[in-house]
């Protein structure tokens, strides 16, 4: 049996399965030196994970995939998988990638944010929304334009005492619904289809650039309407963050990570800037939405719209 080291969202990972999507972030054979203890490992083994209900406690998430296997992430620092028969390991990796990648993120007490996120002069650009939201449809749009892509769906936020947040790159794909393929000329039938959800598909990105983590810059909250960029502050920019940048409430809820994430999240909107950005649904509309928000950043022409600043107290 094979075994891959990778250095993926600041933790070293050992996997008996070969992850493509982590190519970029594999450790080549031999330069990890003899101390090079992996802080999390994917393994192959029988996990417990018999029921049609998922088990979920602060230190064990698990759950069977009907026709894929079982899952088992226990403590952050173990992911079990138990294939079915016959089962295909592109079908186990995107439940690895996603879910286990995800719970185990929470498990250890790190901050992830479900975003879109590009490199912009050496920051990170965060975009959030709700499912459906056009998080990835943005960020495809921004890499036609030339930005790089960071992450695309789960964005692992490092919030270290000193100096700004800092997000890690991810597996270089956006995942696009085929209606927003379609409207940017692209083709879902060559390219790997989401095994979660049907008539989604996994877009690669060649080029991203460093594997290094980058500053978060600013985070946007994606609305409908006609173009626009507007600063959040105080308790609303917190409220909203919450509600469109959270990976699995639910699973948070279950876990008692509540509190403690909430916390992490109130921490970074009060180190970065939030701003809530408007565009058209319309792809027709796109270009003038992204002509506005590339000004913002450039500073050629004020970008916000004066006088139209969201608090609470």
């Amino acid at each position: 049996m094979g075994q891959w080291r990778y250095f993926y969202g600041g933790l070293k990972v050992l996997s008996e399965l070969r992850l493509p999507e982590w190519e970029p972030f594999q450790v080549p054979e031999g330069t990890a030196d003899a101390g090079w203890a992996p802080e999390l490992r994917i393994r192959l083994g029988d996990a417990h994970a018999g029921g049609s209900e998922p088990i979920i406690t602060p230190n064990e998430y698990s759950f069977r995939v009907p026709g894929v296997g079982g899952f088992q992430i226990r403590e952050g620092r173990e992911i079990l998988v138990a294939p079915e028969p016959d089962v295909r390991r592109r079908q186990l990796r995107p439940w690895i990638l996603g879910s286990g990648w995800g719970a185990a993120c929470y498990q250890r007490g790190l901050l992830i944010v479900h975003a879109s996120a590009v490199a912009v002069e050496g920051s990170a650009m965060l975009f959030c929304a709700r499912s459906g939201g056009g998080k990835s449809t943005l960020a495809a749009q921004l890499g036609a334009s030339g930005f790089s892509l960071i992450s695309d769906d789960l964005c692992r936020i490092d919030l270290r005492p000193q100096g700004p947040p800092m997000v890690f790159p991810a597996a270089p794909r956006l995942k696009l619904w085929n209606d927003a393929l379609g409207k940017l000329g692209l083709s879902g039938e060559s390219m790997e289809p989401d095994h979660l959800r049907d008539g989604k598909f996994h877009l690669p990105r060649a080029g991203q650039g460093s594997t290094e983590a980058l500053p978060v810059g600013g985070i946007y909250l994606l609305e409908w309407g006609e173009p626009a960029i507007r600063p959040i502050f105080g308790l609303a920019a917190f409220r909203r963050f919450l509600a469109a940048g959270t990976w699995r409430p639910r699973l948070v809820e279950s876990m008692g990570r509540t509190s403690g994430y909430a916390q992490q999240c109130m921490d970074l909107v009060q180190r970065v800037p939030v701003r809530e950005f408007c565009r058209a649904r319309d792809l027709v509309g796109a270009p003038a939405a992204l002509a506005r928000l590339t000004q913002h950043w450039s500073g050629e022409v004020p970008g916000e719209v004066p006088g139209e600043v969201y608090d609470e107290p």
